[in-house]
């Protein structure tokens, strides 16, 4: 099975996770994330967006549920939030799994590894990957 990892949990991050499951569904995505959870950063701040707008730019399949009231008042970063906090609960329903609040200490792009620290299941050690795409 391919390892795919991505850095960061940007709108833009969360769109690839689920281009490279639907390309292929087998794979065996890592988002690692400084972010105590995902689609409410600490320390990013967030573009205003319509969501009416943003979601006419995706599969219905990538967007969990968003309350109706989000993004009623137009452009918002509340908005863009719960876009991105509807599309990770869809890709962990997907089988994508979440590093949350950790921190990448050096990636090995010859040897294809990532050493990291953090606050995930796996708090801290190396990883290999076959693919990897960073939105830091």
């Amino acid at each position: 099975m391919s390892q795919v990892a991505i850095l960061g949990s940007s709108l833009e991050a969360l769109q690839k996770a689920h281009e490279i499951l639907d390309k292929n569904p087998s794979k065996d995505i890592t988002i690692y994330t400084e972010d105590a959870e995902v689609g409410f950063p600490d320390s990013e701040t967030f573009e205003k967006i319509n969501v009416s707008s943003a979601l006419k730019t995706m599969p219905d399949e990538w967007v969990g549920f968003i309350p109706k009231v989000v993004g009623n008042g137009g452009e918002s970063v509340v908005a863009h939030s719960w876009l991105c906090k509807a599309m990770v609960i869809r890709l962990a329903e997907r089988g994508v799994r979440l590093q949350l609040r950790t921190t990448i200490i050096g990636i090995d792009e010859e040897e294809k590894e990532i050493s990291f620290r953090g606050a995930g299941k796996v708090s801290s050690g190396m990883t290999f990957f076959d693919e990897l795409h960073d939105y830091r």
